[in-house]
């Protein structure tokens, strides 16, 4: 019987990435690229500004900057922080000695020339600051990323007799301007590889990494026989130390005590455009161990069916469809009874208080204390029509749902309709009767 004293969950990054053109002070180097990308004109040679000059000059070390981190050099890497920023620096230093095992094929930054008013303590630095409105760092793991993954971030930039440095990644945290931060801000970063998947996590949990790696690779296909094969095929997952580590790197501010792990991706926020970077499978590692061998397959293949659909999710998507899809491809390849799977929703029925509508999207919220309920409720309601009418109509389901551009009622209902042939009334009637037959 599985374990299920946690639940799988997905969660999604802030979609408003800058996208940014115009590439200056490019440094190719083999097959990876390290550049600045920013949205001036070409500079001209002639009588620079201030402005000018500075933009030159942090250009030049951002691009030092992504050049040092492929190509393992400390020193040049530390040579772009501000000398005087002495807990910067350590800080700096410990950030790039805990990736260098990870393996990527571009790390560069974005930026706007628009400033950003100087943060509150600017006075500290004793010397000229200045600070980009929007910054982000782009990075692409090695074989994993076939786009880059974007990260916001708040820097301040200080002058030093002339030269231009990284002062600070959190001036502005205070006024709620928190820098994005990824595994490697936590501690070193071990690594666990398979042909199809990446595991990233401290070296203290590497046992757990190699079962995770080998359950991930063993559910990819599984994933892959229900979904089509129109997705990476790859994984991406994450180990944080900490429950408070994996919050941070998700920039989850839900109550996460009761979940297993989470799938997070940056989402165009336009209906019918999902268009997902940097899918990750974060695993929290104060629950993971209380789940069973099989329990931890289950939840795998769970967040593994989200990494396979988030081209098909748009914010229009209800939250029952998503986890229900996840939770069925969790549940098909693990041999158990329905009564097994469904134990929290047997006993509401029993205790005669059945489901009469379909969960709404604030009954997955973390803080939820019928959270498993809801996760079983949005699994039977999928089971229903994959099984009254196809695995194959479900899947269809999804995908006319997640990429259309009306309003989640619309666009579920009218799905229902084309597809299945029913009035939303008939499918919550025939989803009532399949509980009440297997489980009451």
């Amino acid at each position: 019987m599985i374990d299920r004293p946690t639940t799988a969950s997905s969660s999604r990054r802030s979609s408003n990435v800058v996208r940014l053109v115009a590439a200056v002070a490019v440094v190719v180097v083999g097959v990876v690229v390290v550049g600045v990308r920013h949205t001036t004109n070409v500079l001209s040679p002639l009588h620079p500004s201030a402005a000018q000059v500075r933009s030159i000059e942090i250009d030049r070390l951002l691009a030092v900057r992504g050049s040092a981190v492929l190509h393992h050099n400390r020193r040049a890497f530390m040579s772009t922080v501000d000398p005087q920023s002495k807990a910067f620096r350590r800080t700096q230093a410990r950030m790039f000695a805990n990736l260098g095992a990870v393996g990527f094929s571009s790390w560069s930054y974005s930026m706007t020339r628009r400033a950003r008013p100087s943060p509150r303590d600017a006075s500290s630095y004793h010397d000229l600051v200045w600070a980009p409105a929007d910054f982000t760092l782009n990075y692409r793991l090695a074989h994993f990323d076939s786009h880059p993954t974007n990260l916001r971030q708040y820097p301040t930039f200080v002058e030093r007799h002339g030269r231009w440095y990284l002062a600070s990644l959190s001036d502005y945290a205070s006024s709620g301007l928190v820098s994005a931060t990824d595994l490697w801000d936590y501690g070193p970063v071990a690594v666990v590889r398979r042909p199809d998947v990446l595991v990233l996590g401290s070296a203290a949990q590497r046992a757990t990494m190699r079962g995770v790696a080998s359950d991930a690779q063993t559910a990819i296909p599984q994933v892959t026989s229900v979904w089509g094969r129109d997705w990476a095929r790859r994984a991406v997952v994450l180990l944080p130390r900490t429950t408070h580590d994996m919050a941070l790197i998700d920039s989850d501010h839900e109550d996460l005590r009761s979940i297993a792990a989470l799938t997070s991706a940056e989402i165009d926020d336009t209906a019918g455009h999902p268009s997902p970077v940097g899918d990750r499978v974060t695993i929290n590692p104060a629950n993971w161990p209380k789940l069973s061998a099989l329990g931890q397959q289950v939840v795998l293949r769970h967040e593994l069916t989200h990494v396979a659909s988030e081209a098909a999710t748009g914010v229009q998507t209800p939250t029952w469809l998503i986890e229900g899809l996840a939770e069925y491809v969790g549940f098909k390849f693990a041999d158990l009874p329905v009564t097994a799977a469904a134990v929290e929703l047997q006993h509401a029925i029993k205790s005669g208080q059945p489901p009469t509508r379909l969960p709404s999207d604030r009954k997955f919220r973390g803080s939820d204390d019928q959270l498993a309920v809801h996760y079983e409720e949005a699994w039977f309601v999928c089971r229903t029509i994959a099984q009254r009418f196809g695995e194959a109509k479900l899947v269809r389901l999804y995908r006319a749902v997640g990429t259309s551009t009306e309003s989640s009622a619309a666009a579920v209902r009218d799905a229902v309709r084309q597809l299945l042939h029913l009035r939303m009334a008939q499918l919550v009637a025939l989803w009532r009767t399949d509980m009440r037959t297997e489980l009451a």
